[in-house]
């Protein structure tokens, strides 16, 4: 298949963004994580295919999707959903939700072009973030080619879990990795069996990864890697989990990182696609976060919340 002809699953596109990268920007979420995290504000973007959701206090009972379901799946009968979707396009009130199509990288050009003379005006660009956009290499940095000819910034929000893949090599991830023009690297909870339960995935490879595009970036032979830490209550702010990592961002010659506030907007989202409810509890206000703050300003390290990033301190004018 020729480039031109690739496709990718993504879940949304959100325009006029501030939070994720240098100026207004806007961001492309991919469907598919390797990760589970307990605290995920996106869990439609867990399985890579398309999906449906359902939300109950729109149903009115018509029985709309019953009549179009082809398998009786909308009626909750034994057949299995096929994901033809015909429920979402008949449902009159959206308690039927698609979440996810495979989108080409010319028709994604052609929503996101709008907001070019706005993302040159403001310093920004577009930020691939998902899900995982790492799972979808080949199709990112086509997507990323792309944008970079019409001028435009591109941003990749990572998990950092990925197969730990040499840099140097001809590996669609080394190629993404190296071609955006910055990288939005998650740091999460740094005991390792801590991780597995709360993430289902270890962080060694996580650390790894962090550690060589940040190597590479001192060497002038990568984008700048910019650290963020989900402030999540009890598990990711406390004091260990802070120093630990505050620790492993000095080592690494990394002063700065920013930290993200938890919101349970996750929760409705769980209850439509029939997962679990989530463990956590509480939001993380303010108070919180300037406490955190001030455990890594303790350690050495520069914090920010999202959209006041002091962005100057990794040179533009570098790889």
């Amino acid at each position: 298949m020729g480039s031109d002809r690739l496709t990718a699953p993504v879940f949304s596109l959100q325009h006029f963004c501030l939070h994720d990268g240098p100026g207004i920007r806007s961001l492309v979420f991919f469907k598919g994580c390797p990760l589970r995290c307990a605290w995920c504000q996106n869990p439609e973007s867990w399985r890579p295919a398309p999906e449906i959701g359902f939300r109950e206090d729109r149903c009115i009972g018509c029985g709309a999707c019953i009549e179009v379901c082809p398998t009786g799946a909308a009626a909750g009968a034994d057949g299995a959903c096929t994901r033809c979707f015909a429920c979402v396009d008949r449902c009159p009130t959206g308690a039927r939700v698609r979440f996810g199509q495979d989108r080409e990288v010319s028709s994604l050009l052609a929503d996101l072009a709008p907001e070019f003379p706005l993302m040159a005006d403001s310093g920004g660009g577009v930020t691939l973030s998902g899900g995982e956009p790492v799972l979808h290499a080949a199709f990112a940095r086509v997507l990323t080619s792309a944008l970079q000819e019409r001028g435009v910034h591109v941003a990749l929000s990572t998990c950092g879990f990925f197969a730990e893949t040499d840099l140097g090599s001809q590996h669609p991830v080394a190629g993404l990795l190296l071609s955006v023009d910055l990288i939005l690297f998650d740091l999460k909870v740094w005991d390792p069996d801590q991780h597995v339960r709360l993430c289902k995935r270890e962080n060694r490879s996580i650390r790894e990864n962090f550690t060589r595009l940040q190597r590479a970036y001192l060497d002038r032979a990568a984008p700048p890697v910019w650290p963020r830490i989900p402030l999540v209550p009890g598990i990711t702010d406390t004091r260990e989990n802070l120093t630990q990592w505050a620790g492993f961002l000095r080592d690494r010659q990394c002063g700065h990182v920013t930290v993200v506030p938890y919101h349970d907007m996750g929760a409705n989202k769980r209850q439509w696609l029939g997962l679990d409810p989530s463990p956590i509890r509480g939001e993380m206000g303010d108070d919180g976060v300037n406490r955190a703050k001030s455990i890594l300003a303790q350690q050495g390290i520069v914090s920010f919340s999202p959209g006041e990033e002091a962005w100057e301190i990794i040179d533009p004018a570098r790889p």
